[in-house]
């Protein structure tokens, strides 16, 4: 069934078409010369107006549509009857105007209407014409037309009965097929609206970044993880060559995409860097395709990608756990065979010291045999210690409690030769940690520590405690000293590495080792404004026993030191 808007349009046509078919009947009028009053026809066209209001307020008011079309076909038949009679009967201008009324009924009320118009119009025809050959009617207009009064014939009914139902069944006919392309073409633009809906929900809430050129290299679309990862927004950036827009934060990017355009090549997922503001650089992982018609020419490139900075955090964590395994199995060695022939060489020497007498030189050189091997064996002690720390000792803790402890130690000590600036901050309600008080102070107290040597000249020393996460509590300390060059980064949290005059380069190393038996995590990143921070997340939760992988390598590397 067609809807009100279709059927309001109609009604609107119609009375448009009524008048200009009553303008043609009076113009007709006017070239007879003869002096008809054009009244009736007048009459006509305001009833038609009059009609088509009475149905668009029948309509608004809730009237059935078919039915209002039904009745809108026989007042259009009985006016055009009229219209018949009144412009000269079955011999003037108008007979044909039923056309106007079938063609409408089957274009609205599809074959049907077309069929049943086209039969009511051949009878209000046949039976106009025999009334007019029997006198039963008399058109007004008559005496004005040329020539003789035509009667009805039998080839006169047979033509226009024949055109009133092949009229009515080709239009009853074409409004079916318009209506079932009408009704496949809605679906299909359901389906589509639906598949660009799904499409576009897909693409945003992908976390791999999404970008696609034509062959011009210009961005066509990107998602939002695209614009994050790049830090470019899809709003200023479509249909701009991606050169412009990428050449200074990722010209290898740019590169490889123009490549993989100019010579026709796809290439696998591989790993570049790209920039970001403040010179901060993100590794990605990206796969480049080439986008092709049905005819296998070049539409374009597109290219997904993600960021692996997380991935490679991982992995240098997996490296470094590696390693300090490596470290605790070693120290295990070198204490196993230093042990033995150290303990047998102090024996000796205590004995010949007690057997001799040794005067002079003799006595200074044993004594500093003595002294030294003592000192060895604290070496190796020390280093056992870093090797098998233990394992903790978790009760509820108050982090403010812990980090203001470690102020009143820093205060006291270290910060009073030094000119520096000790700003504490909590963020919001955090929750109680379950851990080693004793060795988070140890933690807080060594970063706290390097940061205030580090600002050999003064400055500023910031701690933040937040909570980010329900169950996941963050301590950051952040100093504005000169930062740490970014090749040595990487190695921060290696035993015996140091970038201290004088240093063991233990401390980071057991500070790590202690968050990790925790189940946290302790990262470093160079500020932009300048200076160093670090950052270190513990989980909040109650413990449960479990420990975490950089745990397990500490606990493994501390059951190979008790094996001694």
């Amino acid at each position: 069934m067609v809807g009100r808007r279709t059927v309001y349009l109609f009604l609107v046509l119609r009375m448009i078409v009524a008048a200009l078919v009553v303008g043609a009947g009076v113009m007709i009028i006017q070239v007879t010369g003869e002096g008809f009053p054009a009244g009736p026809l007048y009459l006509l066209l305001g009833l038609s107006v009059v009609t088509g209001a009475t149905m668009y307020a029948a309509l608004k008011a809730g009237a059935p549509e078919r039915a209002s079309l039904w009745a809108i076909a026989l007042t259009d038949l009985a006016l055009e009857t009229a219209m018949v009679h009144y412009s000269g009967g079955v011999s003037g201008q108008f007979p044909m105007i039923f056309l106007l009324t079938i063609v409408a009924a089957a274009l609205l009320l599809e074959m049907p209407g077309g069929l049943v118009t086209a039969f009511l119009s051949s009878l209000c025809y046949i039976t106009y014409g025999l009334g007019e050959q029997l006198g039963w009617f008399h058109p007004p207009a008559r005496s004005m037309l040329p020539g003789p009064a035509h009667t009805i014939g039998l080839l006169d009914v047979y033509m226009h009965v024949s055109l009133f139902f092949l009229v009515g069944t080709v239009g009853g006919y074409l409004a079916r097929r318009i209506r079932v392309k009408g009704t496949e073409l809605e679906s299909a633009e359901t389906k589509l609206k639906q598949l660009r809906v799904d499409t576009d929900y897909i693409l945003n809430n992908m976390s791999s970044g999404i970008l696609v050129m034509d062959t011009q290299l210009r961005i066509i679309t990107m998602n939002p993880a695209a614009e994050a990862i790049l830090g470019i927004k899809r709003s200023e950036s479509t249909m701009k060559p991606i050169s412009e827009m990428l050449a200074d934060c990722a010209p290898q990017l740019v590169t490889e995409l123009a490549g993989a355009l100019e010579f026709g090549r796809s290439r696998r997922r591989h790993e570049i860097e790209v920039g970001r503001v403040a010179g901060c650089v993100t590794p990605i992982g990206i796969s480049i395709s080439l986008l092709k018609d049905t005819d296998g020419e070049k539409r374009g490139v597109i290219s997904v990608f993600q960021d692996l900075t997380e991935v490679q955090e991982m992995r240098e964590r997996v490296r470094r756990a590696d390693r300090l395994a490596a470290i605790g199995e070693l120290s295990a060695g070198i204490a196993h065979e230093l042990r033995n022939p150290l303990a047998s060489i102090s024996g000796s020497i205590e004995m010949l010291a007690g057997e001799l007498a040794l005067t002079g030189e003799n006595k200074r050189l044993m004594t500093l045999i003595t002294r030294e091997s003592d000192r060895l064996d604290r070496i190796i002690n020390d280093f056992l210690d870093f090797a098998r720390i233990r394992h903790p000792s978790k009760r509820a803790v108050t982090i403010e409690t812990c980090i203001e402890e470690v102020l009143v130690l820093l205060r006291n000590n270290v910060v009073k030769t030094q000119n520096i600036e000790i700003a504490f901050a909590c963020q919001g309600r955090v929750p109680e940690l379950n851990v080693d008080d004793e060795q988070m102070r140890q933690v807080f107290l060594n970063l706290a520590v390097n940061s205030c040597e580090a600002m050999t000249g003064g400055g500023r020393l910031e701690i933040e405690v937040s909570a980010p996460e329900p169950r996941r509590v963050r301590v950051t300390f952040r100093d504005t000293g000169p930062g740490i060059e970014r090749v040595e980064v990487g190695r921060l949290f290696e035993p015996f590495f140091t970038t201290k005059e004088g240093g063991t380069g233990l401390g980071l190393a057991i500070a790590n080792k202690i968050v990790s038996a925790h189940g946290g995590t302790i990262d470093y990143y160079n500020r932009p404004v300048g200076g160093a921070e670090f950052v270190i997340e513990l989980p909040s939760g109650p413990a449960d026993g479990a420990i975490q992988p950089d745990a397990a390598v500490a606990e493994a590397t501390r059951q190979a030191a008790l094996t001694l």
